[in-house]
C-alpha cells in the first residue's frame, strides 16, 4: 500500500536521485548519501510539487521491501513511484563495488525494466553546477 506524498519544504542538503523514463525502463540512480540513507532507515525519497499545496505532488522512492535478491520491482499509485529491493540485496550494493541492478517485471502484460544504480561524478559537469556530484561515487571510467 502506498502512502500519502509529502513532498518536502526544504531540499537543501539532500542527496541526488536522478530519474530516467525511457519507453518501458525505469532508471534511478542513487549517490552516496542516498544508499546510505536508504540502508540505514530503509527508504530514501525525493519528490517534485507540481502544484500548490503537498497533495500535487510526484514523488519516487527506493525501499527495503518486498523483493526478491537480485530483483528490485516497481510500484505506482497517487502520484507515488516506488521501487523495492531486498535488504541484503541493499546492504550489499552499499559495501561493495557493485554498479547497481537490472531486472524485468512483468506490469500489464508487458516486460518493464527496473534499473537500480549508483550514481557517478561526471568529468565533463558545466561549472557551476559541481554540487550535483557532492556525494557521487567515483567514476570508475574515463569519460562520462
Amino acid at each position: 500500500m502506498l502512502a500519502a506524498v509529502n513532498a518536502p519544504e526544504d531540499f537543501s542538503g539532500k542527496s541526488t536521485m536522478k530519474l530516467r523514463i525511457k519507453g518501458t525502463a525505469i532508471r534511478l540512480r542513487r549517490d552516496r548519501k542516498g544508499l546510505d540513507e536508504l540502508v540505514t532507515t530503509d527508504q530514501t525519497q525525493e519528490a517534485l510539487r507540481l502544484g500548490p499545496g503537498r497533495s500535487v505532488a510526484f514523488s519516487c522512492s527506493v525501499e527495503i521491501g518486498n523483493a526478491h535478491r537480485g530483483q528490485p520491482r516497481a510500484n505506482y499509485g497517487s502520484g507515488r513511484l516506488v521501487l523495492f529491493i531486498d535488504g541484503s540485496d541493499a546492504r550489499e550494493w552499499r559495501g561493495s563495488d557493485r554498479v547497481g541492478f537490472d531486472h524485468e517485471q512483468v506490469a500489464e502484460n508487458a516486460m518493464m525494466r527496473i534499473i537500480l544504480e549508483r550514481d557517478f561524478a561526471c568529468f565533463d559537469r558545466p561549472s557551476g553546477d559541481e554540487s550535483d556530484d557532492a556525494y557521487a561515487f567515483q567514476n570508475p571510467s574515463d569519460a562520462c
